[in-house]
């Protein structure tokens, strides 16, 4: 930009900020440095963070504005380099200049000291990128004359931006003045030089009088810059950075190499890799010619410095996350997990190291590594703190899964555990958290070597950082964490005894002294932080998660505790969970793992173990007697179980060789033989055989083959025997007769006379139990095998008794109200209460039998509860005014509010102040804490209930109003509306029959489609005036020829109509509102030979969905959902009941259709099921058409062939309720001599709550039919064939249970007088009714409302 630049001398200094203070789209963020030059800021703005740079004018005769045209021309040139980064925008004030560009976080200076470090191929990578953005800039003219480390950006994807194109500073700079490069080129202040030599020249200064000829041959002299000169910058740059910012070139070096007095070598000389020494060489060469271009230089370097997927497959892999459209973090994670499998492929084969120590080691798998990966890992890390979707999280462990097993140490430790880390420790959701555990355990796993700088990543950072979810709030991130408690102690044990070694190995190799390794402490500091997780979760009040913890390797944690830390922690802990008597799967799971821990232990826990083992003798649950009897078999196994303490166990385990439970018997034998190997042949026949001799039906020799035992045992108890002996409540008087008859059987036995019968003192119930027992199967040997379980069945029977209490006592949740012993006083809550008085109040709607019963259900769960609290309240406040009924809904409050709370007694009473505070509950002032801590907290409790179901009942009484008010108060027709019959539009611009008419909501539009193959808009706005000519608003042809419009409906909340066309098409057509022509956004075609075309059209258009609804010839009904263009569900019917017509209730909760074989077919939308299918008397009687009844939900009003019948059918009770009959042949008469007229066209409203119905047809006649007083329906617009003088009237007739409504046709007779009179002159007017069948209508609303019909000759009619 000139010399002159750096002489002057700015009379005043201003802070960036001031630059945009003027700038309103420009948000001030942080200043970014400011040198004489240029001041540097990040500013926020619409698109996000920017820099930007402010050059201050203080020479208003600079010519910036050829300096601003230099920028534009640069960024449209690099508009297609994907590794550059112009500047995007310039401004030019009478104060200053701005430049703009992105904000990029990291320079590549600010990412090579920043961890994780850079690995050599991530170096090889960054350089490649390089010189590919200098070859994209170079290609296109344009050299960027300031590259350092500084002006490249890098991603946290490593993706290379080169920023900050300096094309607007010297060219030359004079060498001997510094002035001017520091001025210009040394913004860091680090006084480092790249640039190339041969701009240094040998001008030494110029004179003042020459400033502006120097300014103007200099101004914007960018072409004297050659991408030799960028490339020397470059490979200064790369020097830079593969030493680790040991700096290359200061300025004196740079003009000392220029001379030849300097020469680089020393840093060239660290550069193990001779292809990058090479390169690095030729690129910073003194002589410019002998530099080559980025082009040559990498293809040079092609699989040599830079590996093959770096041209085929890389570059081009990492622009797609790089380049426009940017993808989301989701969507790259998607991406990268659909790819991952083919990115292994193209970084070609692992490298497998081997350790020198681990050689001949066949015990670890080798691990394959790719150093490729780490560059796919950079780009996933990138995106996982972005992450929104739990899909995509996942998805992201699974990916850094796979990465790892391919991964070499350094990198799973650096860049992979940190962000699995996050996510177990951050993230809310517990899916996440729990993926993220076991990705974490398998990760540390796949670690074989640790580098000495994660030697402490235990205690450090994984421990600490897991610690809180031993305390999480999900139980199943507990339970994760449970289950990978026992291998992370492993692991961290594993790596501890790791570097011991490698610290015993370095410091016998150098001869070290004086340096010691702690073993003992920093193992004393990993059991205290792993016993704090594993205490936690011992105690944890879930089961689930002691449970997981006890069976995922509890036996591991005493290996990594040692035997002192496995009895004081372990152990003391575990022996607990007996103490849970409602969990009998955790009472199974100790059993289970408590062998494993004895073993660990040793002698000294069995005198603590063996009361628990018997504990388990007594258990109420049959599985965890017998995991308790194979836990004694498993511990004598391992010889840990005294010969004092075995024969104990036996004794009392002998009773079980006859238990009616299978299992049980093969355990107690299976334990029988496991003490019998255990001791001598001596032994076992003194002290076994003594126990189990009355259970065996044949002496056993060998018992110590459980197969033996089980084959020589008696009879077992009948299970019918144990459970009623156990079940029975009086258990000891069940044993003390059992023991009263041995006694007698015995007396009797020795000849002794018994003193009395043992039967008198029984009490009946135990003689019908004993009745029982005996007809079971009890027997004396029975009898004694039960004598000998005594014990064993008392203490089953009373922890039964407990459990069973301790359920009951869960599960009864109640309280007697109505009881007379009870002393809780009841009160009468009636929902209806004033403090929602202004949902009530003023209501003048009228009530419908359906909205009666609606109402009394909505009351019926608390008429029950009220009714009880009534009795009691009459019960207890017997000398007060009786409470009022429940039965129905009281409409205003009683006349006393607090006489409900009154009692004869004086200490029942109120009081004031209680009073008052009801009235403040009432009025839903709940969180008053010095009026609430007076009160009991079920007192609170019970108003806060009180409030919230006032709540749900107001609410539902809401939306009954507001169902209420669609119902009977549509939008159309407005109150009051009659239809006179007077034409106000004749619309003839189809040219063929009419098929569907349709309104657009809230606006005066209407959309019509015919055979013709076109779909029109109008607007009824337009006709009211006295407009000569209207014409419709837009228009939309079919592009196929011949195809007719079948029909059609508004979507897309009334911006966009679906049309069906009979040629199998499904079109959606936007209303443009700036144009004349309707636009296709979606289309969809039809199979011909499953589902013919489609025959009708709806659309479930509400705020959860948007679905175009359409049944088919061939019987099918799609839904076809807009927002995502796929289908939504499909309705299959049998192909024999082709649809012609279909409704779908207001709340699209049933779909009813009509058959060309007189069946309507109702289907619930909500489970996609048929409900009903009703068969019509008439058989084979086509149905026309079908709606919903405007009044009664569960209605269905139809038309079909012949009489111009229309039905109104009950699709609950499938029982036709009533019929309008418009033809002169009897009412409901099956005579084929009846009137050939059939109703096309139908539509149902509401006027001042009455229903109404509007009918036309093929004799092309309008009939207004009143449903709520049939006499007063009327012929609205007769056709344009009907004589003058024709009326009709209408009788209601009750035939075979339907209300039958039928019309009586009067014409009335001119009489002579008439016939004589004259009329005036000229032709009579034409007849304004329809002169072909009608087809449909529709009621249209500008200033007033008109219904618009149309008919089978293309004419549409609009009519007030």
């Amino acid at each position: 930009m000139g010399n002159q630049l750096v002489g002057i001398a700015p009379s005043q200094i201003y802070p960036v900020e001031r630059y945009l203070s003027g700038h309103p789209e420009l948000k001030f963020d942080l200043s970014l440095g400011s040198t004489r030059f240029l001041k540097v800021a990040r500013a926020e703005c619409q698109e996000g963070l920017i820099v930007v740079k402010v050059f201050a004018i203080h020479d208003p005769s600079l010519p910036l504005a050829t300096y601003k045209d230099h920028l534009e021309d640069i960024r449209q040139k690099l508009s297609s380099a994907v590794n550059c980064i112009p500047y995007q925008r310039i401004l030019l004030t009478d104060t200053a200049g701005l430049i703009m560009r992105e904000f990029v976080k990291y320079t590549l200076y600010d990412r090579i000291s920043t961890r994780p470090f850079l690995t050599t191929i991530e170096k090889k990578w960054i350089t490649f990128q390089i010189l590919y953005a200098l070859h994209q800039c170079h290609r296109v003219g344009v050299c960027h004359g300031d590259i350092k480390l500084e002006n490249i950006t890098v991603t946290s994807w490593n993706w290379v931006l080169l920023v900050d194109f300096a094309s607007f500073k010297p060219t030359f700079l004079p060498e001997d003045n510094p002035s001017d490069y520091s001025y210009f080129f040394d913004t860091s202040r680090r006084r480092t030089c790249y640039i190339a030599p041969e701009r240094f020249t040998r001008t030494t200064h110029v004179a003042a009088s020459e400033h502006s000829a120097l300014i103007t041959e200099a101004t914007c002299d960018s072409g004297s810059l050659t991408p030799a000169m960028d490339i020397f910058s470059a490979g200064c740059a790369l020097l830079e950075l593969w030493n680790e910012l040991h700096v290359p070139f200061e300025y004196s070096q740079l003009l000392a190499y220029r001379e030849g007095i300097y020469l680089p070598q020393k840093h060239l000389d660290k550069l193990e890799d001779p292809n990058l020494r090479n390169l690095i060489s030729s690129m910073i060469d003194k002589d410019p010619s002998k530099r080559k271009t980025a082009e040559d230089y990498l293809a040079q370097e092609r699989g040599k410095l830079f590996p093959e997927y770096f041209y085929s497959f890389l570059q081009s892999y990492m622009l797609i996350f790089s380049s426009s459209p940017i993808l989301s973090p989701d969507e790259k994670i998607i991406r990268l997990k659909n790819d991952i499998g083919n990115i292994f492929k193209f970084l070609g084969p692992a490298v497998y190291v081997e350790d020198e120590d681990e050689k001949g080691s066949s015990d670890e798998s080798e691990k394959g590594e790719c150093e490729g990966l780490v560059i796919i890992t950079s780009l996933v890390t990138s995106c996982i703190r972005g992450l929104y979707d739990c899909s995509s999280k996942l998805h992201s462990l699974e990916i850094l899964l796979e990465l790892a097993s391919h991964a070499s140490d350094e990198t799973i430790l650096d860049r992979i555990l940190p962000y699995i880390m996050y996510l177990a420790s951050v993230d809310s959701n517990a899916i996440v958290k729990i993926s993220a555990i076991n990705t974490i355990t398998k990760c540390l796993n796949l670690v074989r070597k640790v580098p000495r700088s994660d030697a402490n990543i235990f205690p450090e950072y994984i421990l600490p950082s897991l610690a809180p979810l031993a305390t999480d709030p999900s139980i199943s991130v507990r339970a994760a964490y449970a289950r990978n408690i026992a291998p992370l102690a492993e692991i961290a044990l594993r790596y501890l005894e790791q570097v011991l070694n490698d610290w015993y190995d370095n410091n016998t190799k150098q001869n070290k002294e004086g340096q010691t390794f702690n073993y003992e402490q920093e193992l004393q500091a990993l059991h205290e932080m792993v016993q704090q997780s594993v205490s936690a979760l011992l105690t944890d009040t879930q089961s689930i998660v002691k449970q997981t913890l006890l069976h995922s390797g509890i036996t591991r944690l005493c290996v990594f505790f040692g035997k002192q830390k496995t009895n004081d922690v372990l152990l003391s802990h575990v022996i607990t969970f007996l103490n849970d008597k409602e969990d009998k799967e955790l009472r199974e799971a100790f059993y289970d793992c408590i062998v494993g821990l004895a073993a660990y232990s040793g002698f000294a826990c069995v005198t603590v173990l063996t009361p628990l083992l018997l504990q388990g003798l007594t258990d109420t649950s049959e599985l965890v007697i017998r995991k308790s009897i194979n836990a004694m078999s498993d511990l004598t196994r391992i010889g840990l179980i005294s010969k004092h303490a075995l024969c104990d166990l036996v004794s009392e385990c002998a009773c079980y060789l006859v238990h009616p439970n299978l299992w049980v018997r093969q355990a107690t034998a299976g334990f029988i033989s496991a003490a019998a190997n255990a001791m001598s042949f001596l032994d076992v026949q003194v002290k076994i055989m003594k126990h189990i001799k009355m259970y065996m039906k044949h002496q056993a020799m060998q018992v110590e083959k459980p197969e033996l035992v089980l084959d020589c045992l008696a009879t077992p108890i009948p299970r019918l025997v144990y459970d009623n002996i156990i079940q029975y409540q009086d258990i000891d008087s069940v044993f003390k007769l059992m023991h009263d008859n041995r006694n007698f059987r015995e007396c009797v036995k020795s000849g002794k006379v018994p003193i009395s019968d043992v039967n008198r003192e029984s009490t009946q119930a135990l003689k019908q139990l004993f009745r029982r027992l005996e007809a079971n199967g009890l027997t004396e040997e029975m009898g004694e095998y039960l004598i000998k379980m005594e014990n064993h069945l008392k203490k089953i029977h009373k922890l039964k008794s407990n459990a069973e209490a301790r359920q009951n006592r869960q599960n009864e949740g109640k309280i007697e109200l109505f009881s007379p012993n009870t002393t809780v006083k009841g009160h009468v809550m009636f929902l209806g209460e004033t403090p929602k008085a202004e949902y009530l109040q003023n209501r003048t709607l009228h009530r419908t039998n359906t909205a009666v019963s609606m109402e009394t259900n909505i009351n019926s769960d608390w008429n029950y509860s009220s009714d009880v609290l009534n009795r009691q309240s009459d019960g207890t406040n017997s000398g007060g005014p009786p409470s009022r009924s429940t039965s129905s809904r009281p409409s205003s409050p009683p006349p006393d509010a607090h006489a409900q709370f009154a009692s004869a007694d004086p200490s029942t009473n109120i009081s004031l102040h209680e009073r008052s505070y009801i009235q403040f509950v009432k009025l839903g002032s709940y969180k008053s804490k010095n009026i609430a801590d007076r009160r009991s907290s079920c007192y609170v409790e019970l108003a806060n209930l009180k409030g919230r179901q006032q709540d749900h009942y107001y609410e539902a009484m809401r939306n009954r109003e507001f169902e209420e008010q669609a119902r009977f108060f549509p939008s159309l027709p407005p109150p009051g509306w009659h239809l006179k019959g007077v034409l106000a539009a004749h619309l003839h611009e189809h040219r063929g029959a009419v098929t569907k008419l349709c309104t657009v909501p809230d606006t005066p539009y209407f959309g019509s489609c015919a055979n013709d193959g076109t779909v029109r808009l109008w607007d009824c706005g337009k006709m009211e005036g006295r407009n000569i000519a209207n014409r419709s608003k837009q228009l939309y042809k079919f592009p196929r020829q011949n195809t007719k419009v079948v029909g059609m409906t508004v979507c897309d909340a009334g911006q966009s109509f679906g049309a069906i066309g009979n040629d199998g098409t499904v079109q959606v057509l936007r209303i443009d509102n700036g144009s004349n022509k309707m636009t296709v956004v979606n289309t969809r075609q039809l199979n011909d030979r499953e589902d013919g075309y489609a025959t009708d059209v709806h659309c479930i258009d509400s705020g959860s969905q948007s679905v175009l609804v359409y049944s088919t010839l061939f019987g099918s009904v799609y839904g076809w959902d807009l927002r995502s263009g796929t289908t939504a569900w499909k309705l299959k019917n049998d192909i024999k009941n082709d649809i012609t017509s279909f409704c779908i209730d207001p709340k699209h909760n049933w779909l009813c259709m009509g058959t060309i074989t007189g069946n309507f077919i109702t289907w619930d939308l909500r489970f996609r099921l048929p409900i009903s299918t009703i068969e019509q008397d008439s058989a084979g009687v086509r149905i026309r058409k079908v709606i919903c009844h405007p009044t009664e939900k569960s209605w269905i009003i139809s038309s079909v062939q012949g009489n111009n019948e229309v039905s109104m059918w009950n699709l609950e009770t499938s029982f036709r309720q009533r019929v309008l009959w418009g033809s002169t042949t009897p009412p409901l008469s099956k005579s084929t001599q009846g009137s050939p007229h059939s109703v096309c066209a139908l539509l149902a409203g509401c006027i001042d709550k009455s229903p109404f119905l509007l009918a036309g047809g093929t004799d092309q006649r309008v009939r207004f039919w009143d449903l709520a007083g049939p006499s007063d329906s009327y012929l609205a617009i007769p056709a344009a064939s009907d004589p003058p003088g024709v009326s009709l009237t209408y009788e209601t007739r009750l035939i075979d249970g339907t209300q039958v409504i039928f019309e009586n046709c009067n014409v009335r007779v001119k009489d002579k007088d008439e016939e004589g009179r004259t009329y005036r002159a000229g032709p009579d007017p034409p007849a304004v009714g329809h002169r072909d069948s009608v087809t449909d209508m529709v009621l249209c609303k500008a200033s007033q409302c008109f219904l618009v019909s149309s008919s089978r000759d293309g004419v549409i009619k609009v009519w007030k």
